[in-house]
């Protein structure tokens, strides 16, 4: 099986060294960058645990800063890292898109190699998922170059944590209402979308969305696969990891614990993304 991880973080080192100074500037990058669960892990250690763990290729994307300047140099490094190691690191990009500039950057770094936007963050960023001023205008770049974008999101019944926000389900389908064009994809198991799909009604409307596993051992249990793949949403879901904090061994036990087919396990873990991204 050759696994594909879809939502991976690397971060430059200077943002742990120069943590102090950003945080009084950025509080969302504050609040998750100071939470007990973070670790930091440059696109060399990523390769690395890739290489220790079987992992094929991941999509790598860093931090979404409200500064657009500081969004520039987060792509600058990932898209250095995926030219130094090519078809491991699938480049994803950052802009900030109720700040000017978030256009032209997302150009930039889509000519410059990457496939897409994310993971932005509408409480950190200050933009919400029904603000089509703000995401007019990149989605439908997205749209015009065969991209898409990846929005956190967040299931809105359960236990607080830092960074959980409060953009799930209802907010999550709204986007789609609104841009049934753009290719999507939900961090977090779409904050409960997933569920919708079990409604003839939602699954037209959810054609675009996907979701992602990220977190998936801190939220649910493995009986949740089970569930998504029963709605006739297995073809829509993909592994993702949120690496450094989480890795795919913790992914693998729950796997184990579903009854899932190997066939539908090949899907889970790359199969579902590689179709996606149009990769053979």
């Amino acid at each position: 099986m050759k696994i594909i991880d879809s939502h991976v973080h690397v971060y430059p080192e200077f943002l742990q060294k120069e943590f102090d100074r950003l945080a009084q500037r950025e509080p969302w990058f504050a609040l998750l960058a100071s939470s007990k669960v973070q670790k930091w892990g440059t696109a060399e250690e990523l390769v690395a645990a890739m290489d220790e763990t079987g992992v094929e290729s991941s999509l790598v994307t860093t931090f979404a800063f409200r500064d657009q300047g500081l969004c520039r140099e987060m792509n600058d490094y990932v898209l250095d890292a995926a030219r130094r190691f090519p078809g491991r690191i699938l480049p994803l990009a950052v802009v900030s898109p109720a700040r000017p500039g978030a256009l032209e950057e997302a150009e930039r770094a889509f000519d410059a190699g990457a496939l897409g936007l994310g993971e932005l963050f509408p409480d950190g960023q200050s933009f919400t998922l029904s603000d089509t001023l703000r995401l007019r205008g990149l989605c439908a770049l997205c749209e015009e170059r065969g991209k898409f974008v990846m929005f956190h999101t967040a299931e809105q019944a359960g236990h607080q944590y830092a960074g959980k926000g409060k953009y799930g389900a209802r907010e999550a389908a709204d986007f789609c209402r609104k841009f049934p064009m753009t290719k999507v994809i939900f961090a977090h198991f779409g904050g409960g979308l997933w569920a919708f799909e079990a409604m003839p009604e939602m699954r037209l409307l959810l054609q675009n969305a996907r979701y992602d596993t990220a977190a998936w051992p801190w939220l649910y249990g493995p009986e949740i696969l089970d569930a998504i793949f029963a709605a006739g949403a297995g073809d829509k879901i993909f592994f993702g990891s949120d690496w450094p904090i989480l890795g795919l061994p913790r992914y693998e036990k729950l796997a184990a614990q579903t009854k899932l087919t190997d066939g539908d396990k090949e899907k889970l873990f790359g199969g579902n993304v590689r179709e996606f991204l149009g990769i053979r």
